[in-house]
């Protein structure tokens, strides 16, 4: 008698735990399906409207000079120096590190001239660093994008001997300016006449001829 009516009492547990568990799943999909619904609307948000994003959009179409200009505005360093060393094809092995060290001198000379916690420098000097920086690493994306070009048809660098030697020796220069300048911010940080500082501004003016040098060597690929 015991096991009879203890019967229906087992089957009530058993249904009610049934109820539970359905309920319970329902509200376990519904949950995954609002965490997936949330990360595609970020994702898309991330892709439509971020700098980064927007730049990874356009990588994805081989739209190098869009990307890497996307990137810089963005203000990632560290995200532009990536791509454009795991990304951004080049023909041949030299012009790669040569891009690299120019941009990421141009960079350094950008951080050092905008550190906030240096007083030393002449706001005049920051502004026209600020503005000659951000005009030279923009004239580098057109040049690598028809870079990448020639990587993606294959094309030997023995074929242009004359004219990637013409685009390594201006990124050397580039480098080495770049360099030289921020080597003269140190100078003025520590105490600088006004002659020092003229200098330091007379080598930031000598970024404005190496972009013009570099959209010019950008129109001899084009042939």
């Amino acid at each position: 008698m015991a096991d009879e009516s203890s019967s229906p009492i087992g089957w009530l547990i058993g249904l009610a735990l049934l109820i539970a568990a359905v309920y319970f799943w329902r509200i376990s999909i519904a949950f995954v399906g609002i965490v997936a619904l949330t990360g595609l609307i970020a994702w898309a948000g991330y892709r439509m409207f971020s700098k980064s994003g927007q730049a990874q959009t356009a990588m994805d179409e081989n739209n190098y000079a869009a990307a890497l200009q996307l990137l810089q505005e963005s203000g990632d360093h560290d995200q532009l120096i990536s791509t454009l060393r795991f990304k951004v094809p080049f023909p041949g092995e030299d012009l790669k590190p040569r891009m690299l060290e120019a941009v990421r001198e141009l960079l350094a000379l950008q951080e050092a001239a905008a550190d906030p916690a240096n007083p030393h420098l002449p706001s005049e000097l920051r502004a026209e660093l600020a503005r000659r920086t951000d005009e030279s690493l923009s004239s580098l994306w057109p040049l690598c994008h028809k870079l990448t070009l020639l990587a993606r048809a294959k094309v030997k660098p023995e074929a242009l001997r004359e004219r990637i030697a013409g685009v390594t020796s201006q990124l050397e220069d580039l480098a080495r300016n770049a360099e030289a300048t921020r080597n003269q911010l140190a100078h003025i940080t520590l105490g600088a006449s006004e002659l020092e500082i003229n200098v330091a501004t007379e080598q930031v003016g000598a970024m404005k001829w190496q972009v013009t040098e570099m959209q010019r060597i950008d129109a001899l690929l084009d042939g």
